[in-house]
């Protein structure tokens, strides 16, 4: 039986490998509902090694995870009652720094470790250069990307190298209230990690208080 395991291992390592190498791949797509439960990172469910699905609601069609492909942190969070607006050490077994994927953690239990360096990107994880020029403008902190994600320049100018990095978890600090707004929330089938103006008469920042604004309607200002 031990043998068995050591061989299925392997096995999903090398597959792991294979796919990572691979010409072309699907994306993870987050929060995605797994028999019947809504997941808002990877997860080990059946399986040796983190996974996602990459469609909205699994149907067969997934993927290993990569450091890349987990979602980023969500601050400020509420763990055991407690807001909390960086990566923390509190209840860690591992004594690793950790935060939550959604903006409750009492409520959705989903979390990740936090990566301390920089990642991804084209640099081979250089860590950020403050400050930089990047569209002709001087850049201090993280940006945020067409898929949610914060990167940072990983030299002075970024307009003339074009060189990058996914910005740390630990780098990251709360960047708009988060109560009693719900981060991520779902607008018109996008999601949003911070508060937004888009849809607002007023351009005021707004959030939604639950995951879907679509189905509940609910909401605040900034």
């Amino acid at each position: 039986m031990q043998h068995c395991s050591y061989v299925l291992g392997w096995t999903a390592f090398l597959l792991h490998i294979y796919q990572a190498g691979g010409e072309k791949q699907e994306t993870c797509i987050f929060p995605f509902i797994y028999k019947g439960s809504a997941f808002f990172t990877c997860i080990q469910t059946n399986s040796f090694f983190p996974w996602c699905s990459t469609r909205a609601v699994y149907d067969g069609r997934w993927k290993y995870c990569t450091v890349e492909d987990y979602p980023r942190c969500i601050f400020p969070f509420v763990f055991r009652g407690k807001p909390y607006d960086s990566c923390t050490f509190e209840g860690s077994l591992m004594r690793r720094a950790w935060c939550s994927v959604t903006s409750s953690f009492d409520q959705r239990h989903q979390w990740k470790y936090c990566e301390t360096n920089e990642y991804g990107g084209n640099s081979f994880s250089r860590p950020c250069i403050f400050p930089s020029t990047y569209r002709n403008s001087v850049v201090s902190e993280c940006i945020e990307n067409e898929d949610s994600k914060l990167w940072c320049p990983t030299t002075e100018n970024m307009d003339q190298d074009g060189k990058w990095s996914v910005c740390a978890d630990t780098r990251i600090s709360a960047l708009s209230p988060g109560f009693p707004c719900h981060f991520p929330f779902n607008y018109k089938n996008k999601n949003y990690f911070n508060c937004t103006k888009i849809g607002s008469k007023q351009k005021r920042l707004w959030c939604a208080t639950s995951y879907n604004y679509d189905q509940d309607h609910t909401w605040v200002y900034c």
